[in-house]
């Protein structure tokens, strides 16, 4: 739970240093800091995951990793264009791999579809237009 709650800003700052490095042409230092992202982000997700939480109920730590990846997916997907094309297709799973975590978080956070679990009409004369 504290390891997913303290990621966004350790994320952050790796993300702006990628950006930095890009900037200053550097592209070769990028990707063996994506994939510390990536191992970082799968590492407090993987151990949010594992809290067994329900984060329905109980959103701390699953809420903040969620917006954080969010945020950074578009980001780091910016940052693809920079990085040499040899790095790029392992990188590309790697942002994938993000993604899902991603849209998993949201399944957990909002685990029912809106049509579900609703009241049916208690009898024929229930809805006006029938």
């Amino acid at each position: 739970m504290k390891r997913a709650r303290r990621f966004p800003k350790l994320g952050s700052a790796l993300i702006a240093e990628m950006r930095q490095l890009e900037a200053e042409k550097k592209f070769d230092a990028v990707p063996p800091l994506f994939r510390e992202y990536h191992d970082d982000a799968t590492a407090a997700f993987d151990a949010l995951m594992a809290s067994e939480h329900d984060a329905e109920r109980h959103p701390k730590g699953f809420r903040e990793l969620e917006i954080h990846l969010r945020d950074s997916v578009r980001q780091l997907n910016d940052l693809l264009f920079g990085v040499p094309l040899e790095d790029r297709e392992s990188l590309r799973k790697a942002e994938h791999d993000i993604e899902t975590m991603d849209d998993k978080l949201v399944q957990a956070l909002f685990p029912r579809n809106p049509g579900q679990h609703k009241t049916p009409p208690s009898g024929p004369a229930a809805h006006p237009l029938s």
